[in-house]
């Protein structure tokens, strides 16, 4: 896979951000081992920016040096996965109370209202993908109208790392109609202009959904 040469980053940023995003997305799965000359071959390029790049994926916690073996796709845990979710559901509950504050507009709100709508006819169709993806819009929308940028980045990190595990919807098709109501009690403290109800209602909806992951995780690994 060659690179686009009229990016003007440097290629140890592009290789890391397309590496990165393989992960997320399940491209590249858990476990799996990044060797450098395999990854030369691929974008074209030296050893040199493929080494600095998996610096930075080690770094940021995406990869990890295993003996004997070389940089590896990090696993999540179940305790890694609750402690992630406990930190998302600070920051997404405090954007929402935010955004709250900030006055959130009736044309906001009847966008808000038709996410919702096609969530529920994702959710009755079983079409999970689609679901997910509306979901995700769902959760930045209240991330984009706290107007707090450091906030938004720290949570937009956070849910990168957590993306594939969601995307995969291990525990949406037992949970989806209780994930609605919560985002129909959102919408409800939302609509009533009630900034500490909405953080309360998407705080309790982000957690319950992490403590569901992680027990179907744990069936799982039985």
């Amino acid at each position: 896979m060659s690179l686009n040469r009229t990016d003007r980053r440097p290629l140890r940023e592009i290789i890391y951000t397309q590496l990165v995003d393989d992960i997320i997305r399940g491209r590249i799965n858990s476990g799996e081992k990044l060797v450098e000359s395999e990854l030369a071959e691929k974008f074209d390029v030296s050893r040199t920016p493929i080494r600095e790049a998996l610096l930075q994926l080690e770094k940021e916690g995406y990869t990890e040096h295993v003996k004997n073996v070389g940089a590896t796709v990090r696993k999540i845990s179940s305790q890694k996965v609750s402690e992630i979710f406990g930190v998302i559901a600070i920051l997404e509950s405090e954007a929402t109370r935010m955004a709250v504050e900030n006055e959130i507009s009736k044309k906001d709100l009847a966008y808000l209202r038709r996410l919702q709508k096609d969530m529920f006819r994702s959710a009755k169709a079983r079409d999970f993908i689609n679901y997910n993806q509306l979901n995700i819009l769902f959760h930045q929308f209240f991330l984009e109208q706290c107007e707090n940028e450091t906030l938004s980045g720290i949570d937009r990190d956070l849910r990168n790392k957590m993306y594939r595990m969601v995307s995969e919807g291990l525990s949406l098709p037992m949970n989806i109609e209780r994930y609605i109501k919560s985002h129909d009690q959102v919408l409800e403290a939302v609509a009533a202009r009630k900034p500490e109800l909405a953080y309360r209602w998407m705080k309790e909806h982000i957690l319950e959904a992490s403590q569901a992951l992680v027990k179907m995780m744990a069936l799982r690994h039985r």
